[in-house]
């Protein structure tokens, strides 16, 4: 009976870290999207990306080959030319400072 136990907890525990990871994967690669307004959008690269500046955040727009985007021109374009607007933006990722890592733009379009 004790051995049952031992091998039941051991899998509650197993089950419960592959929750909590695939949560985190979840977290990361699942887009959401955030009204804001683009204070500042520029066509140089910083540090080999494209930034957005928002009111909320700076955003960072690359072309990334694991979810097959391969626009960040286009994206950023379309940013420069809603600066100072309203917008809707999808987005992916986490802000993490401390490794200077940023949320990475999907998609931009004006709300009107």
């Amino acid at each position: 009976m004790a051995n049952f136990s031992r091998s039941f907890k051991f899998r509650a525990i197993l089950a419960a870290i592959a929750v909590c990871i695939l949560m985190l994967l979840y977290s990361y690669f699942v887009a959401d999207t955030i009204q804001t307004k683009v204070t500042d959008a520029q066509m140089t690269k910083v540090d080999g990306r494209f930034m957005i500046a928002t009111e909320d955040r700076p955003l960072v727009n690359e072309d990334v080959w694991y979810r097959f985007k391969f626009d960040s021109g286009t994206v950023q374009n379309e940013a420069i030319r809603l600066k100072g607007k309203v917008v809707r933006i999808k987005k992916y990722g986490w802000r993490i400072p401390f490794f200077s890592r940023y949320e990475n733009v999907v998609k931009i379009e004006e709300v009107k």
